[in-house]
């Protein structure tokens, strides 16, 4: 079956090996056509859920796997195999990849600075009134958010 590449093989063997056969059964070597760069609204769709794609991942994963290394290491080693293959399509469609988790995850690194400013400021706030008006179980809980994050 042309275009099929066994779970088997995926495990057994490293991205670039993968690729290379990857490249060998899409036979697009010689063509020009791919699908972020072909004409015709379906395309262009294909390119804009391509783009949501990789940001929507980037925010699911954003609360658990962004923070282990596996998955991540994973998904760049593909994204540098893609980069540097011979086909032309896989370039572009890794370079445009990596702008787009790059971007995603700039956008993540904002957030949790914004979260973690604001949770400092609500911490300093908190300490600063006076006892009376202190809470002390918000206060161990603005510390332990603050050391969460």
């Amino acid at each position: 079956m042309s275009g099929w590449i066994a779970t088997s093989r995926t495990t057994m063997q490293d991205f670039w090996s993968l690729l290379t056969f990857s490249s060998d059964l899409a036979d697009v070597k010689d063509s020009g056509d791919y699908p972020l760069t072909a004409p015709g609204p379906s395309w262009k769709k294909f390119q804009g859920s391509f783009c949501e794609f990789v940001r929507t991942l980037v925010c699911q994963c954003q609360y658990s796997l962004l923070y282990d290394g596996f998955p991540m290491d994973n998904l760049i080693s593909l994204l540098t195999g893609l980069s540097d293959s011979q086909v032309r399509a896989f370039r572009h469609t890794s370079t445009l990849a990596a702008m787009k988790l790059m971007t995603s995850l700039v956008r993540v690194a904002l957030q949790l600075s914004l979260h973690q400013d604001n949770n400092q400021r609500q911490y300093e706030a908190e300490r600063n009134k006076g006892p009376g008006q202190r809470a002390p179980e918000r206060l161990e809980s603005l510390l332990e958010k603050r050391k969460e994050v």
